[in-house]
């Protein structure tokens, strides 16, 4: 099943938005994660220098005073540690904090003179450190190396608390411009659910043309649906007015034909003619039928079954009177079908005119709807033997020569059936006649 506008529109923002805050978020982090090792780098320069600064060398002997110049190296187990190394002379010093920890500063490359050697390095236990390593030439021309170390856990301590800030907030930022996005994409669909409402209610016959408040975007189409709607009602009126035309225009030749020939005495060749004009006369009323056929339409009302069913009932009790036909009715109030009221008339008012003609002493209409209208008309006749039941529906074939007809009522019944999309069945009613089953989509 394809996606609706409104999924494809909030699929793609998603994606697009997610894209977006998921690299801003990947760019934020590693540009903060730089910016604090460089901050511990830093950290650890200025030590160095303020190591520098206060040491005082004599021969092999190192020496800072009575203080350091930052307290924490005093300390156990501060997270910050120092040591000078001599390359020549062996002067040594390392920090008490390191000395209590038992550090293992890396050995310092006596050839990079100047340069500040950062890395990070494994400590004792699970601890992790920053190291720097800075070798210069000191004042009585000795090689010395000063590493600082610090802990790796406040800086990536602060990387965790950023990174988790970030990540929360740019899942928040994408909740709620989802949730805006949803808002806009609803009201901006807010004219093409509008129009597919009244689209529906064209369908049903409850309007007969679409509003005119649509926004430029969709006001062409609108005026279009509403063009197409009325042509296609001009266009159907116009070809059933033809063909009634030109049905009506033959019959009153046929007609002239046929007396003119009822004068004169019979022969084979006069019997071939009127033959010859039954058959006209039956393609013409077969035609004239077909042309009163609608179909199934763009716009159909909703037709009340029951009622049409009381219409051709009265009608029916008035031509059968004589008869005293007993009529049982089961018809639920809100049976309805979408379609051309004609066209449902044509149907109903052949097979019921049927069970009236045929039937003994009773007719039966009972309906339902199960997704489908069902009607089912019944008749206490001589019904219709099994082997002709098919025979039936096609045109000019009857099962009964002695009452008048053509034999194109129940054909055309199929016809328009199968023109609705639906189905009839010819069985046997319970009391041995006629049963008649039209199903319609509701």
């Amino acid at each position: 099943m394809k996606a609706g506008i409104q999924t494809r529109l909030l699929l793609i923002t998603t994606v697009v938005l997610g894209t977006f805050l998921s690299l801003a978020g990947f760019v934020l982090d590693r540009s903060f994660r730089a910016s604090v090792l460089t901050g511990a780098e830093e950290q650890l320069k200025l030590v160095t220098y303020s190591l520098m600064g206060s040491m005082q060398k004599d021969g092999s002997l190192l020496s800072f005073g009575t203080e350091l110049p930052e307290p924490r190296l005093h300390q156990p187990e501060s997270g910050l540690y120092a040591a000078v190394v001599g390359r020549d002379d062996a002067a040594s010093w390392q920090s008490p904090s390191a000395v209590t920890t038992s550090i293992r500063f890396p050995e310092p490359d006596w050839a990079e003179l100047g340069a500040f050697d950062f890395r990070a390095l494994d400590g004792p236990g699970d601890v992790q450190l920053f190291v720097t390593n800075y070798v210069v030439i000191w004042e009585d021309e000795s090689v010395l190396s000063f590493s600082v170390a610090t802990d790796q856990r406040p800086f990536l301590t602060t990387i965790a608390d950023f990174r988790r800030n970030l990540y929360v907030g740019l899942g928040a930022v994408t909740i709620f411009f989802v949730l805006a996005q949803v808002l806009a994409v609803r009201w901006g669909l807010t004219p093409l659910r509008t129009m597919t409402g009244e689209v529906r209610e064209l369908e049903e016959g409850r309007r007969e043309r679409l509003s005119d408040s649509y926004p430029r975007e969709l006001r062409g189409l609108a005026e279009n649906l509403d063009r197409f709607i009325a042509h296609e009602e001009r266009s159907r009126s116009r070809y059933r007015k033809a063909m009634e035309d030109l049905a009506h225009s033959l019959k009153t030749p046929l007609a002239v034909m046929r007396n003119e020939l009822s004068g004169r005495s019979s022969d084979g060749g006069n019997a071939l003619v009127r033959e010859q004009l039954d058959r006209m006369e039956s393609t013409v009323t077969h035609q004239l039928s077909r042309a009163s056929v609608s179909g199934p339409v763009v716009v159909g009302r909703s037709v009340n079954v029951g009622e049409l069913v009381n219409r051709l009932l009265r009608a029916l009790d008035t031509a059968y009177r004589d008869r005293q036909i007993r009529v049982e009715q089961n018809l639920p109030a809100n049976l309805a079908v979408r379609g051309d009221e004609r066209d449902l008339l044509e149907m109903l008012g052949n097979v019921l005119e049927n069970a009236f003609k045929y039937t003994r002493t009773r007719v039966a209409v009972s309906g339902e709807q199960s997704g489908a209208v069902v009607l089912t008309i019944e008749d206490d006749g001589p019904g219709i033997d099994a082997s002709q039941r098919s025979e039936v529906l096609n045109r000019g074939t009857r099962a009964d020569e002695i009452q008048p007809g053509q034999g194109i009522g129940l054909a055309m019944v199929s016809e328009l059936v199968d023109a609705y999309n639906g189905r009839l069945a010819i069985g046997e009613s319970r009391w041995g006649g006629a049963s008649i089953r039209l199903e319609l989509p509701a």
